[in-house]
């Protein structure tokens, strides 16, 4: 009767769930903060351990010609037909997908088609480390962020900021915007990517005041960055925090 009804309709539901993607979704809280580096590193990390995973960026501008992130994430999980796969956002000015397609040029399209596409190059895979665009906020088109991508994704998400003076406000309201759309963030990594620090006291107090303000979420500060090598540890440490 009734139970047989219920025990038809959540395996319907199971079959026609959309396929379950393990790994991490990397974001920002603003652009040239060092997520490339970090998600290259983390690929890298997983290789080592004997994974197969795909390091994806689905969304690349300033791509002029080649889309240099996403060569970089490939060729850290071995498979550099990953940059250039079909069905993938490349632009070549250096803006934001939605400020690109209101001076005309390409528009992102859907989302969610462009989320099944990451399923589809992920699918044989482990893991996928999928590297986001700019900051958690950067308008894809006219209606949807960086954010709304990541809910679409459902990873397990990665913030990464610079870790200067100013990062305490950018990584509150990054973290507060993503938890508006139900994304947990499972970590954040204060990288040191600027090449002077010289009077900055902040690097030295910043992860210890956002862990008082964000107690449940670890806070990772990396050390001093100018390619992924630099990130070996943090790497380490931040596939083990996720699990992976």
């Amino acid at each position: 009767g009734d139970r047989r009804i219920r025990i038809a309709s959540q395996r319907f539901a199971t079959q026609n769930r959309r396929p379950i993607m393990k790994g991490a979704f990397i974001t920002a809280t603003g652009t040239g903060v060092g997520k490339t580096w970090l998600a290259a590193a983390l690929a890298s990390a997983c290789v080592q351990r004997g994974k197969n995973v795909a390091a994806i960026k689905p969304m690349e501008t300033g791509v002029d010609p080649d889309p240099l992130d996403a060569l970089a994430l490939a060729r850290a999980c071995g498979d550099e037909s990953l940059a250039n796969a079909t069905g993938l956002y490349r632009a070549k000015e250096p803006l934001a997908p939605y400020a690109i397609e209101k001076r005309g040029g390409p528009s992102i399209g859907s989302l969610r088609a462009l989320a099944k596409r990451v399923r589809e190059l992920a699918s044989d895979t482990d893991y996928a480390i999928v590297e986001g665009v700019g900051g958690v906020l950067a308008p894809l088109d006219r209606d949807h962020t960086v954010a709304d991508f990541a809910a679409l994704l459902d990873l397990q998400t990665v913030l990464v900021a610079r870790n200067a003076l100013g990062v305490l406000s950018y990584t509150l309201t990054a973290v507060e915007a993503l938890r508006k759309r139900k994304i947990s963030v499972r970590a954040i990594v204060l990288n040191h990517v600027d090449r002077s620090y010289k009077g900055d006291l902040s690097r030295n107090s910043n992860a210890d005041v956002l862990a008082d303000y964000i107690p449940r979420i670890p806070i990772l500060r990396a050390p001093r960055v100018q390619s992924p090598a630099d990130l070996v540890d943090t790497a380490s440490i931040l596939l083990n925090t996720l699990k992976i």
